[in-house]
């Protein structure tokens, strides 16, 4: 058995994504489970999530209770958890080709976790069961147990484990006292980026604005998201859809009529109206920058700081630096945006093509360099990338600072020589043991430009 563990935390309304895992190193197929309550910002998140699961080794989806959803035990609780089988698409397709995601692929793992009540942990579960063995099993790579709704049935598994939360409180009142050394970071800012997107001010659909704006925008999820079978399962404002079988009552999100009483105002019909649990699954992504066992480091998911030790609290961070050098607040996500939405809908092409051919893949980059070069203060250092694109696209490459992520404070002077190569001036100041995170991103020229990275730290010596 190889038990370490970290645990990721968001809060909202009744939606709380997490991670749970142990170290992996980035070549390894990061393997994961996910635990949830259905509600339609989930259903969203998970129709992103299948068109990455070629890239995840995926062993369990289980439904789970929440602060808002529960089963009850019939005698008046308001909520069910939807009895829904999720299936991919009609069409299988092969994103990489080596993986062939089938129709069948998250019916196959799924199991009733703790559900009859909000923060329910008494008894075991098969969902709870299955977390348990998946701990306890001899594979040593990492476990990321994604909770999409309340902690209760990780809590359950730990709980089990320890005998032979956020939207409930058993992460408060039972993983944090007694299990302290369980890494845990809590992602709700992350909400601002993915989380839902109301008009309750009344200024109307103004999220990611001035740059990302178009991302959230109807006619872009509409034409770009909401197509195909599984495309068609994706959930936006006012587009006529609720949650299968009817039973969360607070979700009026796709009736015109009912939505403007709802306690989150609507945008126009189609806008984007929520995908939180992406904000758990997009550190996991191979995008070059995947580093989950390090929160200190940027991604797709955020950038997150150390708020305390005991138990063991990382937040994401508040604020980051843009390319002019303000500070924006939840820059931190909102840097990806771009980035990801055009994967996203790359991808959902793929459900459209039966070939490999049809669709476009991501670039690789990889710096020649390596992870780490030592220079003295005031040297010069040439890095050189190579990059390759799958379908034989045009590549183009920057490279560019990540401030946040270096231990040197001030900014530091690169200049892109082209051909895939940069020259950067160490500064005069830097001291001995600081060092300077470099990104190098390869774009490509398909219709969805899609980008990967590469990173590396100049250390001062």
């Amino acid at each position: 058995m190889y038990f370490g563990s970290v645990l990721f935390i968001g809060v909202l309304a009744s939606t709380l994504p997490h991670v749970f895992g142990y170290t992996i190193g980035k070549p390894a197929k990061i393997r994961t489970l996910i635990t949830t309550d259905m509600e339609s910002d989930d259903l969203a998140s998970l129709v992103r999530y299948v068109l990455y699961s070629n890239d995840l080794e995926n062993q369990g989806l289980i439904y789970t209770s929440s602060k808002y959803h529960w089963e009850g035990d019939g005698k008046g609780t308001e909520f069910f958890s939807p009895n829904r089988e999720y299936n991919t698409s009609q069409t299988s397709w092969r994103p990489t080709g080596t993986t062939t995601i089938e129709n069948h692929l998250l019916k196959a793992y799924k199991e009733i976790g703790n559900v009859e009540f909000e923060g329910e942990m008494a008894k075991d579960t098969d969902g709870s069961n299955l977390i348990k063995k998946l701990l306890l099993d001899q594979d040593d790579r990492i476990l990321y147990l994604q909770a999409w709704g309340g902690t209760n049935t990780i809590a359950r598994a730990l709980k089990s484990i320890e005998e032979h939360g956020l939207q409930d409180e058993t992460y408060t009142e039972y993983i944090a006292p007694n299990w302290p050394s369980i890494r845990v970071e809590e992602l709700s800012a992350a909400y601002a980026t993915w989380g839902f997107n109301c008009n309750n001010s009344g200024q109307g659909n103004v999220r990611g604005l001035p740059n990302n704006n178009k991302y959230y925008q109807r006619t872009w999820i509409k034409e770009n998201i909401q197509i195909g079978p599984l495309g068609s399962l994706y959930r936006s404002w006012l587009d006529g859809q609720t949650t299968f079988g009817g039973g969360d009552q607070l979700d009026v999100f796709g009736d015109p009529a009912k939505a403007p009483s709802g306690w989150c105002k609507p945008m126009m019909k189609y806008d984007f109206l929520s995908e939180g649990d992406n904000a758990v699954f997009n550190r996991l992504l191979t995008t070059g920058l995947q580093g989950p066992s390090n929160p200190t480091l940027g991604s797709w998911g955020g950038r997150a700081q150390k708020n305390s030790i005991s138990p063991d609290l990382w937040v994401l961070v508040p604020k980051e630096k843009t390319a002019n050098g303000s500070d924006v607040e939840n820059w931190t996500t909102d840097r990806w945006v771009a980035a990801a939405q055009n994967d996203f809908a790359a991808r959902m092409q793929w459900t459209l093509t039966p070939n490999y051919s049809g669709g476009n893949h991501a670039p690789s980059v990889k710096v020649v360099n390596g992870a780490t070069v030592k220079a003295h203060a005031g040297s010069t250092v040439e890095l050189v990338a190579e990059v390759s694109d799958p379908d034989g696209d045009q590549i183009t490459t920057s490279w560019w600072q990540y401030p946040e992520e270096g231990t040197y404070p001030g900014v530091v002077n690169i200049v892109d020589q082209g051909n895939t190569r940069a020259v950067v001036k160490i500064p005069d100041d830097a001291k001995i043991g600081q060092n300077v995170s470099i990104i190098v991103q390869a774009t490509d020229d398909g219709g969805f430009p899609l980008t990967h990275y590469d990173r590396i730290f100049l250390l001062v010596v």
